[in-house]
């Protein structure tokens, strides 16, 4: 699949996320290879989970900018049927 250039017709590719999804056993295992025990702390894991969220939420919006055309593209077609 090529992210710079979704084909929204294709349902595949249409059914992919474009925020990658980021459950509780992901954060945990982030914490315990991350942050030492030392830091092991509510301020410390805050920074991290903001951090990757916005990491998260920059690789979306790359993907949308990427594929801005396709999306106008893909709902003009569909406004019409």
């Amino acid at each position: 699949m090529n992210w710079n250039n979704v084909n929204l017709e294709d349902g595949y590719e249409r059914d992919q996320n474009i925020l990658n999804p980021y459950n509780f056993d992901v954060l945990l295992l982030e914490i315990s290879c991350n942050i030492r025990d030392e830091n092991l702390n509510a301020e410390e894991i805050t920074k991290h989970f903001n951090e990757i969220l916005n990491s998260k939420i920059e690789c979306a919006k790359e993907v949308f900018r990427d594929n801005l055309k396709n999306i106008v593209k893909q709902a003009k077609k569909e406004r019409k049927q």
